[in-house]
């Protein structure tokens, strides 16, 4: 590095090997570094295969968790939240890249809202997945009305006011038979807690997520590979409160995807990875400093009308 003096303190920028920058009234000069950095360890590999399963997860749910994320910093959007949530996965999906190019999406435990209400509780394994949203001695059937299921979850759950709304993900792991790539196809059903509302619930809501167990809201018999929660959501002074939520996995097709045998199938089809011996690494389970976030292109999703209104618990 040299201070200049003379007619090149007016230079500034880069020539050849050199470059030149204004500092304090003086140009100092330095040469370029030819070290180049190793950009394929192990752990920046890793960390960089996570993206193309969240983006594609994205894109599906997108138009369904519009607003699922409260407190977003000014220019934050839900994409910029969803990733960033979402890259701290401990089990992260590594795609080979032909599988990425072919539009592949493994559906996966992501979180899908965050926010100020209580969180919706899942227990049990399979068909026996029971929320901790009680129902009282209410048996959800084919002739439950709107007007019971709301009386029953606001009468029972303190948390709960006429005027929420109760939405229930329905996310199906599918296969293209063709490629064999995996897909997603992403559903989504609300209702909003009316007790005045006398038409039949499970013509409103899909009945795989509006069951009943043991006095409490459950899910109905899973004959599919997926992935599914139930997101509780309020309307109040104009904005929407919605409870923190990350999907339930039920899908077998998942770790096939998240071993280590999956990572090193995956790296190989990016040129593999490079390794410094003596230097240790330790992954990130953030967005490093410095990323930045791709854009998100559009999906296909379908979803039923939001309800909602800011009345208070009667």
């Amino acid at each position: 590095m040299a201070i200049l003096n003379g007619i090149a303190t007016k230079l500034n920028g880069s020539a050849g090997s050199l470059t030149f920058r204004r500092s304090s009234g003086r140009t100092i000069v330095s040469e370029k570094a030819n070290e180049v950095k190793n950009t394929r360890t192990s752990a920046q590999q890793r960390h960089r295969m996570k993206w193309a399963n969240v983006v594609q997860m994205y894109k599906g749910i997108s138009t369904l968790i519009y607003n699922g994320f409260e407190d977003k910093q000014a220019g934050v959007t839900d994409y910029n939240m969803f990733v960033k949530l979402n890259m701290k996965l401990s089990q992260p999906v590594y795609l080979p890249k032909d599988v990425v190019t072919g539009g592949a999406c493994v559906v996966a435990p992501y979180k899908i809202t965050q926010g100020s209400l209580p969180t919706i509780n899942v227990t049990g394994e399979g068909s026996n997945r029971v929320t901790d949203i009680a129902i009282g001695n209410l048996v959800i059937k084919d002739t439950t009305t709107v007007a019971e299921f709301s009386n029953a979850v606001v009468q029972n759950n303190v948390d709960f006011r006429y005027h929420d709304q109760i939405s229930f993900f329905d996310i199906r792991q599918r296969i293209n038979a063709a490629t064999g790539i995996p897909y997603g196809v992403f559903n989504a059903t609300s209702v909003v807690l009316d007790k005045n509302n006398t038409a039949l619930l499970w013509a409103a809501v899909n009945k795989l997520g509006f069951a009943s167990k043991s006095g409490y809201l459950s899910c109905g018999s899973i004959n599919e590979d997926g992935a599914f929660c139930w997101v509780h959501s309020r309307a109040k002074n104009g904005k929407t409160q919605v409870s923190s939520q990350s999907l339930v996995n039920n899908n077998s097709l998942l770790a096939s995807y998240t071993s280590t045998d999956a990572y090193q199938d995956a790296v190989a089809t990016y040129g593999g990875e490079n390794t410094v011996f003596l230097k240790p690494e330790e992954e990130s389970n953030g967005i490093a400093a410095g990323s930045t976030v791709p854009s998100a292109g559009g999906g296909a999703s379908s979803s039923t009308p939001s309800g909602g209104g800011d009345d208070e618990r009667e």
